[in-house]
């Protein structure tokens, strides 16, 4: 209970005090029904009292109407109608509804619903547009394949835009402590908790809330803005290029992206891992501010936004202040970026090489009863950030590859990824890779990271196992970042088979053995050389000949808040 308080008072509690003014109260409440009869509570807030006949925002919530929306409302004022629903789960008492499941295309269709029917009230002009963060943002990516003909543009927040790859089971495996904590906000129910905990496969249930294949159904512009230490990172970059390369008309190619060096409660807290977030780090140099936005798509002002570039990201360098071409921001207009896919080998002297070695492996042993734990990374609720891992390094159940230091500086910009020969004398296990940025002092920083269940990696059927000792080829994804490694800095990957409670740990016994509380330590080997080519493979991007401009104009760039100050 005490992480959900935390997460209140981090989440919630700054949305009502970023500005202290008088408390803005709705100047109405309405109730709007939905295709089954079912009404949902919609706050509406107005400019003057009589305002009607307006543009309209809609926020649709799984955590109700409280006051950390009231920020959101302020942008009334400028000439808007701002509409703040519940959705059903927030209004179940018990906890029973299970989150998300009437928002999208199914049965039942609750955000079409609400956008038509404020379409067609005296209240609007018939031009709608959603806004909003996390939960607030997933609403609006399963909304956005319904196609409500009077649903304008979207701007989407740090959101999962597949709640099976990005929120609750990325790469088969748990995330225990986001999924227990999440739950315990939307569905109190342990009926509900166990029924969603325990599908690691991905399945029919879990395609109702996979938006990514639908995108070529959605027909609207959006902004969709993430941070590389963000939970939701990986749904923020595929929602983006999903609806940017394949969506529909009105969709594709109106998609802008935004992403900086940020946890999840960006912007209410700069402070994040092991250090202080660089100054150029904390805004955009581009005014992609919510007012900006709803201004041009909604009341059709001519301020340029559509013209800006598609992508704008943040490259991270040392976070010491130790000069670097990193730590600022730079654009593109494609996403990923270019880059050349460079792979570092596993050696079995430990190394990080660019050719692989000559042929050896090395081994574990992973005790589900000694697992190794979560320090810092793309978190909800625990800690999150750029973490030194050295105390986990030294431990005898994982192991760490690690570069010679650079002669000169690498920048890795896209999506990483990892290939392991792989081989456990159990029915199952896990596998936990983690990128690190050496520093000359020994600080290992953790950069970025991934794992895989590898019964649900290479199994196809729920209920199968590995075979004991059988080498398979395991492929990991540990997500994108941006980031220049300095010279004199080295590269590393860890490899162990737990990250927890981050993850769920793994009890070694196979899939239907996991849930009967038993578990036995496994042996896990990864095997390297010419026929086992272990690798990380890395997006290297050719060193820029010039800082780039937009890293000296910057401005304020505010998310929640309507307008820059």
């Amino acid at each position: 209970m005490k992480k959900i308080n935390l997460y209140f008072f981090f989440f919630f509690f700054f949305f009502s005090l970023i500005i202290a003014e008088e408390e803005l109260k709705p100047n109405f409440t309405i109730t709007i029904p939905m295709r089954d009869g079912v009404k949902l509570p919609t706050d509406l807030y107005l400019p003057s009292p009589d305002a009607k006949g307006l543009p309209c925002i809609l926020l649709r919530s799984p955590a109700g109407r409280n006051s950390h929306f009231k920020e959101f409302a302020k942008i009334a004022k400028e000439g808007y109608v701002v509409a703040i629903q519940e959705t059903r789960s927030a209004l179940d008492a018990e906890g029973k509804t299970l989150p998300f499941i009437s928002d999208g295309w199914g049965k039942m269709q609750d955000g079409y619903d609400t956008v038509e029917w404020l379409a067609q009230s005296p209240y609007t002009n018939g031009k709608i547009g959603t806004w909003g963060a996390s939960a607030l943002g997933i609403t609006q990516l399963l909304m956005a394949p319904t196609q409500p003909p009077h649903l304008k543009c979207q701007y989407i927040l740090v959101a999962a835009s597949s709640l099976y790859h990005h929120g609750l089971f990325p790469g088969g495996q748990l995330l225990k402590d986001q999924a227990e904590g999440w739950l315990g906000l939307y569905a109190r129910d342990s009926g509900i908790q166990n029924y969603v905990c325990q599908r690691p496969f991905y399945n029919d249930f879990w395609k109702q809330l996979n938006t990514l294949e639908l995108s070529h159904k959605v027909h609207v512009p959006g902004i969709h803005v993430g941070g590389w230490y963000d939970t939701f990172l990986q749904g923020t970059l595929t929602s983006f290029s999903s609806r940017q390369y394949h969506g529909g008309k009105g969709a594709k190619g109106q998609q802008k992206l935004v992403i900086g060096p940020w946890s999840h409660f960006w912007p209410y807290s700069y402070h994040f891992g092991d250090f202080e977030m660089p100054k150029s780090a904390m805004a955009p140099p581009i005014d992609i501010s919510p007012k900006r936005w709803f201004d041009y798509y909604l009341k059709e002002m001519p301020n340029g936004i559509e013209q800006i570039p598609s992508v704008i990201y943040y490259v991270m360098g040392p976070f010491d202040g130790t000069p670097s071409s990193g730590n600022q921001w730079r654009t593109a207009e494609v996403w990923p970026i270019p880059a050349n896919q460079i792979s570092y080998y596993l050696t079995p002297d430990l190394k990080l090489k660019s050719a692989s070695s000559e042929k050896g492996e090395l081994s574990y042993i992973y005790s589900p009863e000694d697992p190794i734990p979560t320090i810092g990374g793309r978190n909800l609720f625990l800690e999150s950030g750029p973490k030194d891992q050295r105390p986990i390094e030294n431990r005898k159940d994982i192991l760490v590859f690690t570069s010679d230091k650079l002669d000169q500086e690498v920048e890795v910009t896209g999506p990483i990824t990892a290939i392991l020969y792989f081989k456990t004398d159990q029915k199952d296990t896990d596998l936990v890779l983690r990128l690190c940025d050496v520093y000359p002092d020994g600080r290992s920083i953790l950069i970025s990271e991934g794992g895989t269940r590898c019964s649900v990696n290479c199994l196809i059927e729920q209920g199968c196992h590995l075979e004991p000792n059988k080498v398979y080829e395991i492929k990991i994804d540990l997500w994108a970042t941006s980031i220049v490694f300095a010279k004199d800095h080295a590269i590393r990957l860890s490899v162990c088979s737990s990250n927890y409670p981050r993850f769920e740990k793994n009890l070694n016994i196979g899939f239907l053995g996991n849930h009967m509380g038993k578990s036995v330590p496994a042996k896990n080997t990864v095997l390297m050389g010419e026929e086992a080519p272990s690798q990380i493979v890395l997006p290297v991007v050719e060193a820029k000949k010039e800082p780039s401009a937009l890293s000296h104009r910057l401005t304020c760039f505010c998310t929640f808040p309507y307008s820059q100050s």
